[in-house]
Order: structure tokens, then sequence, then C-alpha cells
């Protein structure tokens, strides 16, 4: 017993219930009436919830519990009401469980570590339940590459060194010197290799580790603890002289690998990574800014994903930070770069909020950065200019309803396309591909325009050619419910029902790829089927 009623409470239903042998599921089937809420019976056991005394007879109904443990807990203070946040959490987690329930790509795992890690990721500051849900799923590929490592055989090595020299010492004895050195020069070379050997498997067993230790650090959600581990690996590894650009390459790395799969704990990896680079070389005026650009396209991604405004403020001040530090003539890369990068998160800011003015600061930034570009001998981030100048004048269209930006968008997507490798990196053609439908697709239906609405059509086909499901999921659902709307467009043009079936059948692909009750997709998705079950009422 302890001086706690509620984990004494929590700890004797746990007993009971393995005592059973029940699932979490089975209990809250039997105490609660709800398979579902097996989360919630995870944090009774837990001793993190106040019950109500209808609440704590129900548990002991189902498994006849000791009459101290259920008096005591009569007795604890009664619960207060429980709060908007407290109930949303529970139905989150609840939904991440059935969704790891509906997933048979998930190994299986113990219910106290899904349902811990279930609260922890429905309780993140995460913007949507999705996201959540890709953090969940990689917490849970951690804790089964953990275990699987554990049931690996352990290595043996051995040395046959003192029966080599007690030949040669008989090799000597017997006057064959030169028998006995050419053994000496084979067992010397034997050495080598197998130090060589030896050093390739302490590398590996190092690697192995220092994963397993990130897979660690991902289940108790610790990006800082992450970043601090792969920093300390590459400065093992790189020469003092080159750490500033081996450590700001591993930002981008975790970044990019976070940003292609929805993974926001990596994101977050990658802002204490770039954090690190720029604290160190703060009033190293290149390499300071060098460090806050890709600190602030850390946090843009992270922004892009996270439920904290305080995400982009500080994404738009990294960048900010980096173009005060950095020379339009001296540097015009770096500060076309920097510049595009702000525009960026103007953009984003703007789109949020759906202000008009901060897009259109957005639309002059990616301007003066396209400016800059066009009057190098070499430019090599100008496609990435076309596509971001593009993406912006296509969202102030949409949110001003002004066709002329929209025209401006689709001219600029254009440009980008034409200077995009497809084979080189599809999915970045494939991003500015879409960019131009839906650029297309505002375009016609501003101006009333059918055939614009049929090039938009033909652009996301060519699109869907690239099959994204499996390599980036989000990806996929996105052109999803993007034919979707575009296919709505066009129906309003042309109310013809084969249209509102492909609308149909694009946004429940898309919809099925989130999970139930993450409200940024699946709200999105909810809203097109609305529109469409309207569209044919209107038939």
């Amino acid at each position: 017993m302890t001086s706690d009623p509620w984990k004494d409470f929590g700890y004797a239903v746990r007993q009971a219930r393995l005592d059973l042998g029940w699932t979490l599921e089975q209990l809250a089937t039997e105490a609660l009436n709800n398979g579902a809420r097996k989360g919630y019976v995870g944090q009774v056991e837990k001793g993190a919830r106040n019950l109500s005394a209808e609440t704590i007879d129900k548990f002991d109904q189902a498994l006849s519990l000791p009459a101290d443990v259920v008096k005591a807990a009569h007795l604890a203070p009664p619960p207060s009401k429980s709060t908007a946040d407290e109930d949303k959490r529970d139905q989150d987690a609840e939904r991440l469980l059935a969704r790891v329930a509906k997933d048979d790509t998930v190994a299986p795992v113990a219910e106290a570590l899904l349902t811990t890690l279930a609260y922890e990721f429905a309780g993140s500051q995460t913007r949507d339940l999705q996201t959540a849900y890709i953090a969940l799923r990689q917490a849970l590929e951690a804790a089964e590459n953990i275990r699987r490592r554990g049931e690996m055989p352990p290595d043996n090595t051995g040395s046959q060194l003192n029966a080599v020299m007690a030949e040669v010492a008989k090799l000597n004895d017997a006057g064959d010197r030169d028998a006995a050195d050419a053994l000496l020069d084979a067992e010397e070379r034997r050495m080598r290799e197998e130090h060589q050997a030896e050093k390739e498997r302490l590398a590996q067993q190092t690697k192995a580790l220092l994963d397993r230790r990130l897979d660690q650090d991902r289940l108790r959600n610790r990006p800082d603890l992450a970043a601090e581990r792969l920093i300390a690996d590459v400065r093992q590894q790189q020469d003092r002289g080159k750490l500033f650009l081996a450590v700001n390459a591993l930002a981008n790395e975790w970044s990019e690998k976070g940003n292609l799969s929805g993974d926001i704990f990596a994101l977050r990896v990658a802002v204490q990574i770039a954090r690190h680079n720029w604290d160190k070389h703060k009033g190293k005026r290149m390499l300071e800014a060098a460090a806050l650009r890709t600190l602030g396209s850390s946090y843009f991604r992270v922004a892009q994903r996270s439920a904290r405004p305080r995400d982009l403020e500080l994404a738009h001040n990294a960048f900010e930070g980096a173009l005060k530090k950095t020379s339009k003539t001296a540097e015009p890369e770096d500060w076309a770069a920097r510049q595009d990068g702000l525009g960026c998160v103007l953009n984003e800011m703007g789109e949020q909020a759906e202000n008009a003015d901060v897009l259109r600061d957005a639309v002059a930034a990616h301007r003066a950065a396209l400016a800059v570009e066009q009057n190098l001998k070499t430019p090599v981030q100008i496609e990435t200019i076309w596509n971001n100048l593009g993406g912006a004048l296509q969202k102030l269209g949409e949110v001003t309803k002004d066709p002329v930006p929209v025209t401006e968008a689709v001219t600029a997507l254009e440009t980008a396309l034409s200077l995009n490798d497809k084979e080189a990196d599809a999915l970045d053609w494939e991003l500015t591909q879409n960019n131009l439908a839906l650029a297309l697709r505002w375009q016609g239906a501003l101006n009333k325009d059918r055939a614009v609405l049929d090039r938009a059509r033909a652009a996301y086909r060519a699109c869907e050619e690239l099959d994204l499901c499996e390599k980036a999921a989000s990806w996929w659902a996105r052109l999803q419910w993007n034919i979707a709307d575009l296919a709505l467009a066009r129906f309003e043009l042309d109310p013809d029902p084969a249209l509102l079936e492909e609308a149909d059948s694009h946004v429940r692909a898309a919809r099925e790829v989130f999970v139930d009750g993450s409200d940024y997709q699946t709200q999105r998705c909810d809203d097109l089927i609305s529109q469409i079950e309207a569209a044919r009422g209107r038939l």
C-alpha cells in the first residue's frame, strides 16, 4: 500500500486483471461495457485517474477487488469534473488505438506500452491526429527494433597467436628460420585482417547501439537526447574543421526524412541539431547565417504539422536573422536561398490565417529571391524559387478570388516544371506538377473555363502515374483530395454525375489514409464529401 489511493487501486485492478488472464480490452468490456476504452483502463491501472464512486464499483464488480483498496478509493477526494481537454485526449487515444488495431503492418506490442504511447501522443501538441499517429507508429517500430536486437545471439572471437608462436619456435629449433619467418608473415597478415574485421564489427555494433538508443529516445519522446547522440557521433567521425558542415548536413538529413514521412519526431530532432549548430557558431557571421537558414527550414517543417503558432514565428525569426547576416552583393546565392525560405514561411502564415497582405509579402519575397537568382551565371535553385513563387501566387488568388495572381502562378509553375528533372527527383517533380494542377484548377474555376479545368485534370493524372501511395502516403492522399476538389469544380461548369462519382471515389481513398478524428485532414475530406452530397441533391 502507498499513500496514494488511486495508485493502490490501479495496482489492484491490474493484478486482478492479469490473474484472470484478461486483456485491457476485455476488462474495458466487462467493467465499462465498451472495449474501445482500453486506453482509459490503462490510465486507471497506472493510477492516473481519480474515479467516481460509480466507476470504482464497476471495476470492483468486474474483478472482486480487495475490500480495503476499494474502501480507500471511496474515501479519497472525489474527482473534479473532467475538462474538455481530458475528454478529447481520451477520445484521441481511443482513435489511435483503434487505428493501430486496424493496421496489420504494426508488429505486436505489449498492451501497457501501447496504451501509454497512445495517451502520450494523443496529448502531444501536434496540429492533427494523423501526425500523432505517424509518431506513434514510428515509436512502435522503434520498440520492435529494440526487441529484435535483444533476441540476436552474441558474437564470439578467438585468437591463435600462442599456437603460431609455438610452431615458430619449433621451426627455429629445427633451423628452418625462413619457414618460421614466413609463418610470422602469414600470422601478421591474418592479425591485421582480423583487427580490421574487429574494427568493422565494433563499428557495426556502435552503429547498432546508436540506432537502438535513438529508438529508445523516440519511445521516450526525447528529440533533444536523440540530437545530442547524433551530434556526438558526428564529432567522433569528423575533423574539427569540417564539423559545422557535417552537423548542418545532419540537421538537413533528419529534416528531409521527417518531411517525407510526416514524422514530427524526426523534424524536432532536426530542430535540436540545427539549434546546437547555431548556438556553437554565434558571432561567426557566415557560419551563423548558414546555421540560421537550416534552423529556419527545420522550424518551418515542424510548423506545418505543429499545433503551436510559436514554431512558425521561430522559423520566421530564423530566416530574418539569416538575411541580416548575409550580403546580397557578396553572397547572392545564399541571400536568394534565405530570402526564398522567408517567402515560404510568410506563405504558410498567410495561408493559415487566410491573410492576403501576408501572402502578398510572401510573393514579394519570392520575387526578390528570383531577381537575384536570375542574375547568377550558374543558378542552382531557380526552379525551386519559381515553384515557391507559383505556390504563393496561387494561394493569394484563392484567398482573394482574383484570377490575375492565379494566371501568374500558372506561368511561374510551368516555368518551374520546364526546369525540373523528373528522372533526377520524382518527388520534387510531383510537387511542382501538383502545384501547377492546383493553380490551373483555380484559374479555370475563377474564369469559368472548362478547358483549363481539363488541363488541371491532365496534370493530376501525370502525378497519379508516379503511384506514391507506399513511398509517401500523405502526399498521395493530398493528391486524392485535390483530384476530388477539382472534380467538384468541373461539376459546377458541367453537372455530369460521373464527376461526382470521381470526386467521391478519390476523397474516400484519401480519408482511408488518415486516423479517424484527425481534425485537419479528415475534416477537409468530410467537407468535400458534404459538398458532393449537396451537389447530388441538386441533380
